[in-house]
């Protein structure tokens, strides 16, 4: 009866192992009468043409086209923007990057890049560690140039790290955003032209305090045979802001010479801070050419007074100690020739 018992458990035991040895592997066919071959992860892909054989991905997904899938890699899960779906010309918009790591180890001092090379913007930051398992979303600022043309421009993610073999990786991804010129700059960029051989270098974008008058420097290099006029003038100011040049609306630069017309903005005091675009219009004879130009408006800054506060105050307390210090040498002189005065014993000559 014994013996029965232990072969009944013997053979249950044995059953059990397995089906525990067939709940954690699988073995499929690659095809009609062919062996079956070992499939660990039980995804429906065998080992030897699973790119993560032990963690089951019937997708295959591989981001980054280097052999290991998503799944068991360091990946970039998603890119997103926000605008999402386009942003104007000059203004900022926010690139969110998250990043899992399904190694099985530690990810370190991680660099990731985000970039559009055709508007020449970058931005950087750095990861110190990233654990088994863990994910990690990165925000990045970028701001479209301005002026820059309607376009789908590129937005490329780069993550670099070393991996466990002391070998540096680049993981890439990619998505795209839509610049597009706001009224202002769509002028400039459909009726922009030259004024022949000249060259104009204007500061675009100020700080400028309500109320304050703030100064465009506008530098004008001649470069031609001849004498040239140049007439200024200004457009997108209504209901924000006034003007002036210093020197007038008429420059005249001599030839191969350089001058500078000085343009001064002033912001009305109820216009919300923000940043406010404008166009200075450059023209000699039937030649053009704009600029647009932001001003940054802001409240005025309030005086602070308190460093002067404190240095009152401490210029008192040490007025106080010395007269105070005086007072007291005083009374102590006074009080010894008193005390001289009563002592008998002191003769006078």
């Amino acid at each position: 009866m014994r013996k029965t018992i232990l072969a009944i458990t013997s053979f249950l035991f044995i059953v059990l192992l397995a089906m525990t040895a067939y709940a954690q592997s699988c073995a499929i066919s690659p095809g009609f009468a062919k062996p079956l071959l070992p499939d660990t992860d039980c995804d429906g892909i065998i080992d030897q043409l699973d790119n993560c054989p032990f963690i089951t991905n019937p997708m295959q997904r591989d981001a980054e086209g280097n052999g290991l899938g998503d799944a068991c890699d360091v990946s970039i899960e998603s890119i997103t923007t926000n605008p999402a779906d386009f942003v104007y010309n000059g203004r900022a918009f926010n690139t969110f990057v998250t990043i899992d790591n399904n190694r099985n180890y530690n990810i370190r001092n991680m660099k990731v890049r985000v970039f559009v090379p055709e508007l020449n913007i970058e931005s950087v930051q750095y990861i110190d560690n990233i654990n088994v398992c863990d994910a990690k979303e990165l925000e990045f600022m970028l701001r479209a140039p301005m002026c820059a043309p309607l376009s789908d421009y590129r937005i490329i993610v780069e993550i670099s790290f070393m991996n466990e073999f002391g070998e540096r990786e680049t993981i890439p991804g990619i998505t795209s955003i839509r610049v597009v010129p706001d009224q202002q700059c769509q002028m400039v960029l459909d009726n922009n032209q030259t004024i022949g051989n000249t060259m104009i270098d204007v500061m675009e974008i100020q700080d400028a305090y309500k109320g304050r008058e703030t100064v465009f420097p506008i530098k004008i290099s001649n470069m031609e045979s001849n004498d040239k006029d140049y007439v200024f003038s200004v457009t997108g100011l209504d209901g924000w802001a006034t003007s002036r040049f210093g020197s007038g609306s008429l420059v005249i630069v001599p030839t191969e010479s350089q001058s500078t017309a000085d343009l001064y903005i002033t912001p009305n005091s109820d216009v919300p801070p923000g940043e406010r675009t404008f166009v200075v219009s450059v023209q000699s004879g039937k030649e053009v050419q704009r600029f647009l130009l932001i001003a940054n408006v802001k409240e005025n800054p309030v005086r602070d007074n308190t460093f002067m506060a404190v240095f009152a105050i401490k210029i008192i307390i040490i007025v106080i100690l010395v007269l105070l210090i005086v007072a007291a040498c005083v009374i102590a002189v006074r009080k010894l020739w008193v005390k001289v005065k009563k002592d008998p014993s002191t003769q006078y000559y």
